[in-house]
């Protein structure tokens, strides 16, 4: 008698094509009724897709890179990336930051979510412990999973800021490192340098408690895209800080994933720390990161960019929340907005927002905090103006 089939798949994978992602379910159905019903007709704040276009310096760039007669342009290059491109990348932070960052402790990576990648691989011990804070972008869980991480969640404060007591409770002698995404996804919350430092002061203090080293990742793609405030300088709040970002939203090329991981030379072992990202860059089958996207950065005069085209969205968007009724923190970055539904059951109302009002906005419980829903204004402004009666609507009928 022989043994029964195993599935196609891993059980354990099985599960979480199972759980799904309420983002892409609301992506395919509002496809759907756009067939149905026409674009003009239907309301998608679901996906965080940058909308806003490459600025010219960047098309410029790409241009003269295609256009060049350089040889040998496409083949392989080192794991670590192109080295003007990383000196770019170091002059960039090192102006933002005011640190000491070097291009030898920076790697090219396969936007930021490849970095998160070969950072918790380089840094993580199966069974390790990552402290993620909720709300929070889902995929953290499955990136620390990749690498036999256990995640570990803790609530942000009513206001999302770091909720530094519950962050030193959560702290055990597995804790290994602790994800930082400011400003935010969902709630598109900047922390200030004070609650930063604060944070920095409980990990250095876990340490000496624990006796292990605990990480600070700092997870910063909108990093550029910040309103009315500055954004907190971590290397500053904590010397084990490893920052990962990407060029995905400032400069509008998500699709061409480029990215990349920094550590400050002041921090201790960033050499070693920099072998094991290149390493772990390698053995993860990215090999490199683009290196046509590589290319075109180091030929922009800047990396620094302004967007205020998402600037007017937000503006344009917390108008129309505002008048309708809703409550929510008006967002500093990103370009998400996290309201408060006006029930528990955030799910029910984010589905009969899409039943009765053709409105794709998604759960909060999808990020980990229920009660509220996530909007994203990466959209056309006209679809804005047009979403106030239907966002008014939605909420009247629970009045």
């Amino acid at each position: 008698m022989t043994s029964p089939a195993k599935g196609a798949i891993s059980e354990k994978l099985a599960g979480q094509l199972e759980k799904g992602s309420w983002i892409r379910k609301l992506f395919d159905e509002g496809k759907r009724l756009i067939d149905i019903y026409g674009a003009d007709e239907v309301y998608d704040f679901s996906l965080g897709n940058p909308i806003v276009e490459p600025p010219e310096a960047f098309l410029k760039a790409l241009a003269d890179t295609v256009n060049s007669g350089e040889l040998g342009k496409h083949q392989y290059i080192p794991n670590q990336g192109l080295p003007p491109a990383r000196q770019k990348v170091a002059d960039y932070l090192n102006g933002r930051y005011g640190g000491s960052v070097k291009p030898e402790h920076i790697v090219m990576t396969v936007g930021a979510g490849g970095g998160l990648n070969v950072v918790l691989k380089s840094i993580l011990n199966p069974g390790d412990e990552v402290i993620l804070l909720t709300p929070y972008f889902v995929e953290y869980d499955y990136y620390a999973d990749n690498h036999g991480g256990v995640a570990v969640h803790v609530p942000l404060a009513d206001d999302f800021s770091v909720d530094t007591e519950r962050v030193a409770g959560a702290i055990t002698e597995r804790t290994r490192a602790i994800i930082i995404n400011t400003p935010g996804n969902p709630t598109g919350t900047l922390l200030t340098q004070d609650n930063l430092n604060e944070l920095g002061k409980v990990l250095a203090e876990g340490e000496k408690k624990h006796g292990g080293l605990i990480y600070m990742v700092y997870d910063d793609p909108y990093s550029q895209l910040v309103y009315d405030a500055v954004p907190p300088n971590p290397f500053a709040a904590y010397g084990r800080t490893i920052l990962v970002s990407s060029f995905s939203k400032d400069l509008g090329i998500a699709g061409e994933r480029l990215g990349y991981v920094a550590v400050d030379a002041s921090a201790d072992d960033a050499q070693l720390l920099a072998q094991a990202f290149v390493f772990s860059n390698r053995t993860l089958g990215f090999v490199n990161a683009p290196v046509m996207m590589q290319r075109v950065i180091t030929r922009m005069e800047t990396l620094a960019v302004e967007q205020q085209e998402y600037r007017k969205r937000r503006d344009l968007m917390v108008g129309v929340l505002q008048e309708a009724g809703y409550e929510f923190t008006v967002p500093q970055g990103g370009f998400f907005i996290f309201p408060k539904t006006p029930i528990a059951d955030d799910v029910e109302f984010c589905l009969k927002a899409v039943q009765e009002h053709r409105l794709l906005i998604v759960p909060g419980s999808g990020f980990g905090r229920g009660g509220h829903f996530r909007l994203s204004y990466s959209v056309p402004i006209k679809q804005i103006e047009r979403s106030g009666k239907v966002f008014k609507a939605l909420l009247d009928s629970y009045r």
